[in-house]
Parts: C-alpha cells; sequence; structure tokens
C-alpha cells in the first residue's frame, strides 16, 4: 500500500512558470533548490533547514544540479555558459564559464550519477562529452550530431522524464508540444550508457483519440514492473496506457492504448498534473470533482486502483512536480510543499488479497469496443418471449430439425439447446463442478487413510461455505473481478448485510475476507450485540437453518456452514458474534472506533462474553481460511479486553455500581492466575536447562550432579 504523510511548507516561491526546478543534493535528504535566477538554495527536508546557499550576478536559464561523477555543482547561465563549483566554494561568480555552441534546455541527474544534457533541438548528451566535444558543433548543421528532432520556434519540450532501464539503458522521453494548434507528441529514445547519446533516432507516438470533443487532461511516463509504459488522462474522464515498444516489437502498437479506469473524483475538464513517483506509481495533483478544493492522489498502475488521498483548500491551475527520495514536491500558487509518501513492499495482503487484477482482454473484447467505450451488441434473456415461443410451437420444431441432425451426423457431438432459465442454472452448476480446484493437504494429525481437502472461492453458492446469497454474490463477484480490495468491497456489502438484518450472509461475509477496516468491524459488532442470545434449547434449530442447499445437492455435497462445530457443543456461544470476535483489527484505531460507537452497557455486555471464552475451554473463536495457521484465541480474545478497557477507561474508573466493580475483579484475578502459572514456568526453566547441560556433558564422573554426598570425620 502506498500512504501520503502529512504535508507542509518547504519556502514560498515567486511564481510557478518563473521556477526553475529541484534536484537532489550528494547529502541525503537534502534538495538543490533553484528559488530564482539569481539564488541557489541547498536545503533539508526533515527540518527545513538551509545547508549551502550562493546568489550569482549572471541569470541562470535552468534548475542547478550535482554532478556525482565530478562531486561538482552546475549551472547553466544564459543557455550557453556552463559553470561547475564544489560545495565548499563561497562565491562562484568567480567560477571559469565554459562556453557550449548549442543551446542547452536543462540539466538532468541520473540515477547512475551521470549529468545529462538536453538541448532546445531535442538532442543530449552526457555532461563530460559536451566539454570534450564542444569545439566540435561548430561545424553547423553539416554535422549528424546536430539534426534538429525538435524546432524550438514552433514547439515546446515538457515534461521531461530519464528512466533507468533494468539492463542499465537510459530512457529518455519527453512530450513535444505544438503552440499553433495544442497538438501533442510522445518521443522517446534509448541513449548510450557511456555518453548519453542517442543510439538510433526517436519513436514518436502522436496523443490524440478520434472525437471533437475528447481533449488531453495529462500525461506522464511511467516505470512498470512489465516495463515503461505511456500513462494519458482524457476529458472524458478515462485513463489510457500504452506499453512502449522500445524497438523490441515488429509491429507498434497504434493509438494511446487500453482504458485501464475511470476517473471518479477528480475534474478533468480543467488542468491537472501527473508524474511518476516509483514503480508503478502515479501521482495526481487536479481539482477536486465538486470543484471545491485540490486533490492528491496515489494511483496503482497495476492493480488499477486509487490508493491515497490528500485534499488541499484551493486548487491552482498552474502546478509542478518534482519528486526525490521518497518526498513529492509540489509548486503552486506562491508556496513549495513537501508531501512525503511511502510505499509498502506487502501490496497484495492490503490492498487485493485473493482478489483477480482487472484485465480488458478477459472482460471485454477489443473488438466490440469502439472509440466512446460503448457495446455494439448486447445480449439479454427474456422469459416472456421464451413462454410465447412455447406456445407457437417453434421449440417443437426445433427439435425435430434437432433430430434430424443427430441421424445424419452420427457420432458428431452437438451442443444441447437450453430454452428456460432451469436448465441454464443446471449446465452453468455442471460446469463449476467439472472444474472445481480444490487443494488435498496431508497432515500427520489425521489418519493415514485420510486427508484433508480445502476449496477454493467459487462463484456458485452450492460449491462452499462462503457463498452468499445470489443478490449478493453477483456483486461480489462484479466487484472482485474489478479489482476492488478487500476493505473496499466489505465497506460496501456489511452495511447493507446489516440493514437487511441478513445474519448468516454478515458472517460469511466476515468470514470471506481477510482485510476488513475497523469501522466495519465495529458496526457489525453493534448489529451482533444487538441480537438477543439464543436459549440452550433453541440452538439446534437455529443452527439447522444457518445454510440451505437445494434437495437435489444434499447427497452430492454436504451441508458446510461458517459456525464451528463447538459451538453447537456449546449453548453460550453466540454465532455471530465470535465471527465479528475472529476478525484481525489494529488495536489504535480500533479503540477510537469503540469508543465512539458503542455504549458503556454494551462494552460490560460484551466483556462479560470475553470472560466466558476465556473461563470455559469448549468456547472458542474460530479462525478463518486466512488465518488459520496462526490463529489464536485466547490471544485474540485478551486483544478485545484491552481494546475494551482502554476505549472505556474513564467509565470503568468513574462507575460506583457493584456489578462493574467485581467483573474488573474477576478479570485481576484471571490475569493473576496467568501470571502465577508463568512464574511456575519460569522456576521450571533452570532445571530443564540443567538436564540438558547433563545430556551433553559426557565427561563428568558423576553421573547426577544435583546432590552430592560428603563424608566427615569428627573425631
Amino acid at each position: 500500500m502506498a500512504k501520503l504523510l502529512a504535508y507542509y511548507n518547504l519556502c514560498p516561491i515567486n511564481n510557478v512558470e518563473d521556477f526553475l526546478g529541484l534536484s537532489r543534493d550528494v547529502d541525503p535528504g537534502c534538495v538543490i533548490n533553484t528559488l530564482g535566477r539569481n539564488i541557489i538554495l541547498v536545503v533539508k527536508l526533515s527540518n527545513q533547514r538551509q545547508i549551502r546557499s550562493w546568489t550569482v550576478l549572471d541569470r541562470l536559464s535552468s534548475k542547478v544540479v550535482y554532478d556525482f561523477r565530478s562531486e561538482r555543482y552546475v549551472g547553466v547561465f544564459g543557455g550557453k555558459f556552463i559553470r561547475c563549483w564544489s560545495q565548499d566554494q563561497n562565491d562562484i561568480n568567480t567560477v571559469k564559464k565554459v562556453k557550449l555552441y548549442r543551446t542547452v534546455l536543462d540539466l538532468f541527474s541520473l540515477a547512475n550519477g551521470q549529468t545529462l544534457l538536453l538541448y532546445t533541438d531535442g538532442s543530449c548528451e552526457s555532461l563530460e562529452s559536451a566539454l570534450e566535444t564542444r569545439k566540435q558543433n561548430k561545424t553547423g548543421p553539416n554535422d549528424e550530431r546536430t539534426v534538429q528532432n525538435v524546432d524550438p520556434k514552433t514547439h515546446t519540450i515538457r515534461d521531461v522524464q530519464v528512466l533507468m532501464l533494468d539492463n542499465g539503458t537510459p530512457l529518455l522521453t519527453y512530450f513535444v508540444r505544438r503552440e499553433d494548434d495544442g497538438t501533442v507528441e510522445l518521443n522517446y529514445a534509448l541513449l548510450d550508457p557511456s555518453n548519453l547519446k542517442l543510439q538510433k533516432g526517436f519513436e514518436k507516438i502522436a496523443l490524440q483519440r478520434i472525437g471533437d470533443d475528447i481533449k488531453l487532461a495529462s500525461s506522464c511516463i511511467v516505470d512498470g514492473s512489465d516495463g515503461p509504459s505511456l500513462l494519458t488522462v482524457w476529458s472524458d474522464s478515462r485513463i489510457f496506457n500504452l506499453q512502449l515498444s522500445l524497438g523490441q516489437s515488429p509491429k507498434r502498437e497504434e493509438g494511446v492504448g487500453n482504458v485501464i479506469e475511470m476517473v471518479q473524483t477528480l475534474n478533468v475538464k480543467q488542468p491537472l498534473s501527473m508524474t511518476c513517483i516509483g514503480k508503478d506509481y502515479v501521482a495526481f495533483y487536479a481539482n477536486n470533482k465538486n470543484q471545491d478544493g485540490a486533490i492528491l492522489l496515489l494511483f496503482n498502475v497495476q492493480f488499477k486502483v486509487f490508493q491515497a488521498k490528500q485534499f488541499f483548500k484551493v486548487y491552482f491551475v498552474s502546478s509542478r512536480f518534482w519528486v526525490v527520495e521518497s518526498n513529492i514536491l509540489l509548486a503552486f500558487g506562491q508556496m513549495l510543499a513537501v508531501v512525503p509518501f511511502k510505499i509498502s513492499k506487502k501490496q497484495l495482503s492490503d490492498m487485493i488479497g485473493s482478489q483477480q487484477t482487472f484485465d480488458l482482454t478477459h472482460t471485454i473484447d477489443d473488438e466490440s469496443i469502439n472509440e466512446e467505450c460503448e457495446f455494439l451488441d448486447t445480449y439479454s434473456f427474456s422469459e416472456t418471449l421464451t413462454e410465447k415461443a412455447k406456445q407457437s410451437g417453434v421449440f417443437d420444431e426445433c427439435n425435430k430439425n434437432e433430430q434430424a441432425d443427430d441421424e445424419n451426423e452420427g457420432d458428431k457431438p452437438v451442443c444441447k439447446r437450453l430454452y428456460s432459465e432451469y436448465e441454464f442454472d443446471e449446465v452453468l452448476r455442471e460446469a463449476y463442478r467439472a472444474s472445481l480446484p480444490v487443494n488435498v493437504i496431508e497432515s500427520d494429525s489425521l489418519p493415514e487413510d485420510m486427508v484433508q481437502i480445502k476449496l477454493f472461492n467459487n462463484a456458485d453458492y452450492t460449491l462452499g461455505p462462503l457463498i452468499l446469497s445470489e443478490n449478493f454474490e453477483i456483486i461480489l463477484e462484479e466487484l472482485e473481478r474489478s479489482g476492488y480490495s478487500e476493505v473496499e468491497i466489505s465497506d460496501r456489502i456489511v452495511p447493507l448485510l446489516v440493514q437487511g438484518k441478513l445474519t448468516v450472509d454478515l458472517a460469511k461475509c466476515l468470514k470471506r475476507y481477510s482485510v476488513i477496516s475497523e469501522r466495519t468491524i465495529v458496526k457489525a459488532l453493534k448489529y451482533a450485540l444487538s441480537l438477543p442470545v439464543p436459549e440452550y434449547e433453541d440452538v439446534a434449530s437455529t443452527d439447522q437453518e444457518t445454510v440451505k442447499v437445494p434437495k437435489k445437492l444434499e447427497s452430492e455435497l454436504p451441508n458446510q456452514d461458517v459456525i464451528v462445530e463447538a459451538q453447537t457443543n456449546h449453548p453460550s456461544h453466540r454465532d455471530l458474534l465470535n465471527v465479528v470476535l475472529s476478525c484481525s483489527f489494529n488495536r489504535k484505531p480500533m479503540t477510537q472506533y469503540i469508543r465512539k460507537e458503542l455504549e458503556f452497557t454494551d462494552v460490560t455486555v460484551l466483556l462479560q462474553h470475553l470472560e466466558d471464552l476465556l473461563l470455559d475451554p469448549m468456547a472458542t473463536l474460530s479462525e478463518t481460511l486466512h488465518n488459520g495457521d496462526t490463529f489464536d484465541s485466547d490471544e485474540q480474545v485478551v486483544g478485545w479486553i484491552m481494546v475494551l478497557l482502554d476505549s472505556h477507561y474513564q467509565q470503568f474508573i468513574l462507575s460506583t455500581e457493584d456489578d462493574v466493580r467485581e467483573q474488573l475483579q474477576r478479570m485481576l484475578d484471571i490475569v493473576n492466575r496467568h501470571i502465577g502459572l508463568l512464574n511456575q514456568l519460569q522456576t521450571l526453566a533452570p532445571s530443564l536447562r540443567r538436564m540438558l547441560q547433563r545430556k551433553t556433558n559426557k565427561s563428568a564422573r558423576d553421573p547426577s550432579q544435583w546432590y552430592k554426598v560428603e563424608s566427615i570425620t569428627l573425631y
């Protein structure tokens, strides 16, 4: 998961357009801030303290970078003069200037320590190559190296990026905007690692889509797991992704790629900024959908989900991005803000769990989508039409024709035609059973002639215990197929199940997903506490009604309920409440939600239930499919007790009721008994240690070192 931390202001700036930019410094955690045409600052991001600064008389034309090869700062003055100085240089006005015979657009510090010079004509080379061959550029346009890729009079180069591929080859990408009509084109090329010159010519992609009303909102290059790709956002709220060929594919894909996501929270009618901040991650800065401020979003291109967001009170049309280490530096208005971010290596467990990723090729064929992403054909089933067809005798004629075809074709298999919804469900159920994936697990605890079989999650409600009712199962399948995270799915479904008072479906949903938000757990907990406690004689009847299996399938598949068998043997166990208590949670946010949502009376009732779970050996919480190997019922119960005591600590202290005082005293006695058992184990540890040492010590003469017999002569 990616997270955005609290942002802070680094320094004020005069104008975003005139701001030259930022680059990384030689010291970790520091950034080179070219604040103006004559001011250079080196600032530490953690405390906003100024480390070094310089003031120059000549006007800078691009940002200052640090060249790790020569260990010097590099600045370009007037587009054609370069100065290099060390960090202990006090006055850089006395440093000698080196003249170049080509106009430099900007400087870039690569990940391997090299410095790239990008010229206004779109070509580039390293700093060492530019200083060595600067006099050779006097030859003029006859030299091949001076052939222009971009005409600076009619075109503008924007959003330059230099990515390092896995094989160490640099990739230069930038967008070229034509000023007269506003069209944008992507230019990208591989560079020679030695001198950072072009290996071949530029490959170009025109950022255009069919439609007069469709306009490009923003674009950037993403360093993805499968290679660099072009990510574009358009005015119709669609995000397109196109994998760059890099000269490896003989046929380059035309257009801007495939649709991967629809933007819901951004206003794409106004300009927005975006940049790549890491592997498969892109940051968006745009106007809110409600146009009441700005929003900063982190988007995961691999899983097609928005993971983190941060709001700003005011939206500025002109904004620019820089990324230094794990910090996003955002310039908007007259302020330079620093937004720290964190990207966790463990993404699947928190983000999608066991869900499937969104794949366009699996859901919709490319040929079935036009430019407006509408279906060309639709398919539907009409029951009324089927009844009319039956009355008219159409099916009888079809059956006769099929029989005639069977006699003529002989043994050639023919697909059976389905005429009702019931027949379609039966065939679909047969297909599910034919391709049901299972895991066969051998365990030493089982007899030799027995194995343990675990079913995977399946869409058919007859194939497993964690399948909800038909309407909710369809919703879950669509959310899972679209790549929604388990947290988002549970946040959407659990409130509906609570509102509909669907106890069994709610228990299945909580056991089906491993990552559930604390807010959703508290909602389910409040509903479980509102249910009446079943009586001893009513438990058997309630357990039989929890899951209904079709009669036709009872012999083929036994009834597998989410409630553990130990609960049926112990009448005091409340089914749904124990399922809620079995969910994993984080203690700190759970304490806040419990304090806000649960009354003190509900807390005392829940604390009594947790006490019964600790004292009664038959009453235990049940694990889920995801935490079966690491689940400990007593540890989970103790965690809940600590949450309840922390959330309502003042109410417990100020309470004058005898029942509450007695309840706390009983909990204290339970803790003291456990501490006593730990003390006994502590005294047992030295004895076990001596036994182990005696077992390895073979040179001792006495077989026992625990006691010693001595003879003492008194007279």
